[in-house]
């Protein structure tokens, strides 16, 4: 998931947090800064590196600046700079800036991210400052939609951000999430590579790790076998499952669950691996285990059940109602509205 910093003015954001927040969430940045002789925030937004990045905001990590910053991993929408937070919100005293942490149970009518669809919406109406608090608190009119979600909303004439949701403090910095701050995986195995996309911490406390690690860790097992998954199979090894189109009879059957932002391939006997997408591009079509093909619209984040036979290039996918959770080339479940496909 994503991660929001706020950073008071007797704080400082150090370069090494910066960088590890920047390693778990590496799809983007950007920040605002109190401007206290205008009364209004300053935001820059757009960084697709951490170089550039830091360059733009060190000058404002020392104490006596007010700063939030959002570094953002991707689970509704594109990876591009156009999508890094904030976004604006047109009150009525001015633009606002609204940073978010989680996924909103929105629907995308702009294309975009849900983010932006919240904005664009809240932009609409031309709200009052007051009244756009008491929609985006805790318990307010959007709380189904915010869905445990983290707002961090900058307000003109306003220092202090508007927070909604629960915060942790991090080294004198409230933070939307503390899972930057470990360096493991979703599995608790530590990660040495970097790359393009981000693993999350475990989803267990240190201290309940050891009774767990030897059901993720796939001990025990042959350096590589298939497993079968209704329609679908996978292959695993070296403690990792993958896609398997090919000829191999399957050794064992097993299921696929979601944890997070993540798809995992849970064995009959409890073993958990983290599936891993076989393609370096993001397919045009997906199948889920029942074998049911989706035409996948990426840019509006919709799938449309089509049938008929599978196509060689495809993408893995797990319904869940109207929803269709699909295997990015990132190893991200990304949630696709499922429709049917209009009829002319």
């Amino acid at each position: 998931m994503c991660v929001i910093a706020v950073k008071p003015s007797n704080a400082v954001l150090t370069k090494e947090d910066a960088m590890l927040m920047w390693e778990a969430n590496s799809h983007g940045a950007g920040f605002c800064v109190w401007d206290e002789k205008s009364r209004t925030w300053q935001a820059q937004k757009g960084f697709m590196s951490f170089e550039e990045l830091w360059r733009a905001m060190e000058p404002f990590t020392r104490k006596g600046v007010i700063l939030v910053a959002h570094f953002r991993i991707v689970s509704r929408g594109r990876v591009c700079p156009e999508q890094t937070h904030p976004f604006e919100i047109e009150v009525e005293e001015g633009t606002a800036y609204l940073f978010h942490n989680g996924t909103l149970d929105i629907r995308i009518t702009q294309g975009s991210s849900d983010t932006y669809e919240l904005a664009y919406q809240l932009s609409q109406l031309r709200l009052k400052k007051r009244q756009l608090k008491l929609l985006l608190k805790e318990g307010g009119l959007l709380e189904g939609v915010r869905a445990h979600s983290r707002f961090a909303v900058c307000l003109p004439d306003e220092e202090e951000p508007f927070l909604v949701g629960q915060w942790e403090e991090v080294r004198g910095l409230k933070v939307s999430n503390s899972y930057w701050n470990f360096g493991r995986t979703y599995t608790g195995l530590s990660i040495g590579r970097r790359s393009s996309y981000s693993y999350y911490p475990s989803l267990y406390w240190e201290d309940e790790w050891e009774e767990r690690e030897a059901s993720f860790c796939g001990c025990g097992l042959q350096d590589r076998i298939i497993v079968e998954v209704g329609k679908l199979r996978f292959k695993v090894e070296d403690g990792v499952a993958y896609p398997y189109f090919g000829n191999e009879s399957p050794m064992t059957e097993g299921e696929i669950i979601p944890r997070e932002d993540s798809l995992f391939l849970l064995l009959e006997d409890e073993l958990s691996f983290e599936i891993r997408p076989s393609y370096k591009y993001m397919p045009s079509w997906a199948v889920d285990p029942d074998g049911v093909v989706y035409r996948l619209d990426n840019d509006r984040l919709v799938a449309y059940p089509v049938g008929g036979k599978r196509p060689k290039y495809v993408a893995i996918g797990l319904r869940d109602k109207d929803v269709l959770y699909v295997l990015d080339n990132t190893a991200l479940a990304v949630p696709y509205e499922v429709r049917e496909e209009e009829r002319w």
